[in-house]
């Protein structure tokens, strides 16, 4: 097996999104966690920032590093019309970037922030300007993957739909960046209304990472409802264990876990009445039973 396995920090630890120092306890503990041999995570900003990196950088785990909107911060939107939200958006995102370098990370997960439906093409021309410029900072041995969610259910992003996301991805490495993919979330996956299987057909050729995950959409009122990674088995949700099962399969089959340095990682809140860390180890049983069948 190649696949390197890893997991999401802070949906197993989600007191880690809003508290900083709950954040970096848990993600020196996660850091040390055995069943995996990769993080999916991003560093607090300012001084905390070196005291995390020592962490993982001493942990000997493979960093994914994960960009996004950050508590306390305003949203990132590289597509605005608005120039200054643009530079914004730019400035934000290249200082979670030399955060990814710094920890030596390999593959950067990024999102195309907020859509802008009565102007949407010129969106899409303003995010691929983005992308190449982005491009131009990064070094040719790091993989930038986006990763794409809602356009009409909770995250309301620009990308998107799958066809379009693929076709943008494929626009991009023709023009000069060849190091950019696509992350499919598994928990994004009837967000952005496809099935598994629609899903890994239309972005087999161009992905680059993998989330394993679930969400809530049939019930509006619920906590979860929307892009909110619950764990599988979660009652009302779209996905069980058993449909994990059935897409780490299909990885398989597409022949995505055969290859080197391919990465897939659990992101998912703890499942039911279990500890953070006792649900990564039923969430690793399901992948084993994956793999093995």
């Amino acid at each position: 097996m190649k696949t390197i396995l890893g997991s999401n920090h802070m949906f197993l630890y989600p007191d880690s999104i809003t508290n900083a120092e709950v954040h970096t306890e848990t993600l020196a503990k996660l850091s040390s966690n055995e069943k995996i041999d990769a993080l999916d995570c991003w560093l607090w900003r300012g001084s905390r920032a070196d005291a995390e990196r020592e962490i993982l950088k001493s942990s000997g785990k493979i960093i994914n590093y994960n960009i996004g909107d950050r508590f306390g911060e305003a949203p990132s939107n590289p597509a605005s019309p608005d120039r200054s939200e643009r530079d914004y958006a730019y400035s934000t995102v290249m200082r979670e970037i030399e955060y990814a370098l710094s920890l030596d990370s390999k593959k950067i997960v990024i999102g195309s922030g907020r859509d802008f439906p009565c102007d949407r093409d010129s969106a899409k021309e303003r995010f691929f300007e983005f992308m190449m410029k982005l491009g131009e900072e990064l070094p040719h041995d790091v993989m930038l993957t986006l990763e794409p969610t809602d356009r009409d259910i909770d995250k309301y992003f620009l990308f998107g739909p799958l066809d379009e996301t693929v076709d943008f991805v494929n626009r991009v490495k023709k023009a000069g960046f060849a190091n950019f993919g696509l992350l499919l979330d598994m928990c994004h996956v009837p967000l952005m209304h496809e099935t598994l299987e629609s899903a890994i057909e239309k972005s087999r050729d161009v992905l680059e990472h993998i989330h394993l995950g679930n969400c809530v959409i049939k019930d509006k009122e619920s906590a979860f409802y929307g892009d909110k990674h619950p764990a599988w088995n979660y009652p009302g949700s779209e996905y069980s264990s058993e449909d994990g099962v059935r897409f780490i399969k299909m990885l398989r089959e597409i022949g995505y876990t055969d290859k080197d340095n391919n990465t897939i990682s659990f992101e998912m809140r703890p499942m039911g009445e279990l500890s953070s860390e006792e649900s990564l180890i039923e969430f690793v049983k399901v992948f084993k039973r994956a793999m093995e069948e």
